[in-house]
């Protein structure tokens, strides 16, 4: 999850145009390591360039960050939470659609070993077993069958 923001940051950086007061400071320091040495030998030093303030940045950047989340990494974890809880919502008779796009009904659930087994032909029995991830969308989910009997 922290790869998009760092990609963000990167690419703020990259195209990021450097501040006035760096381009009127690195003329001359360019100017500076052009010219001749000194009559002492020694090559002139330029004068350190002044460091301007990264408030801006963070202020600019800080509602682009929030949109960020706001907009894509919330809502994908709402809709895991959702996803974890129908799968662990799974009971016997549910049909169910993979995420291979078959359809079948769920014959049993085995949750310590994280297996599903679907039944996708009634006349000839054929079942599968699937790992629970695969399990995409709960099409028709049975009622388990209670005690009392509606008159």
């Amino acid at each position: 999850m922290a790869w998009p923001l760092a990609s963000v940051l990167l690419l703020a950086a990259l195209s990021a145009d450097p501040p006035a007061a760096e381009k009127t400071a690195a003329a001359p320091a360019a100017a500076a390591a052009a010219a001749p040495a000194n009559a002492g030998g020694k090559a002139a030093t330029p004068a350190p360039a002044a460091t301007d303030s990264s408030l801006p940045t963070i202020i600019v950047l800080g509602p682009i960050f929030l949109l960020f989340y706001i907009l894509l990494i919330r809502p994908q974890q709402q809709q895991e939470k959702k996803r974890k809880g129908l799968v662990n919502s799974l009971k016997k008779n549910d049909k169910v659609l993979t995420s291979a796009g078959i359809y079948g009904t769920v014959v049993s659930v085995e949750p310590e070993q994280d297996k599903v087994v679907l039944r996708v032909d009634d006349d000839k029995g054929v079942k599968f077993t699937f790992s629970k991830a695969s399990i995409v969308r709960v099409i028709d989910a049975k009622p388990e069958k209670s005690a009392e009997v509606s008159s």
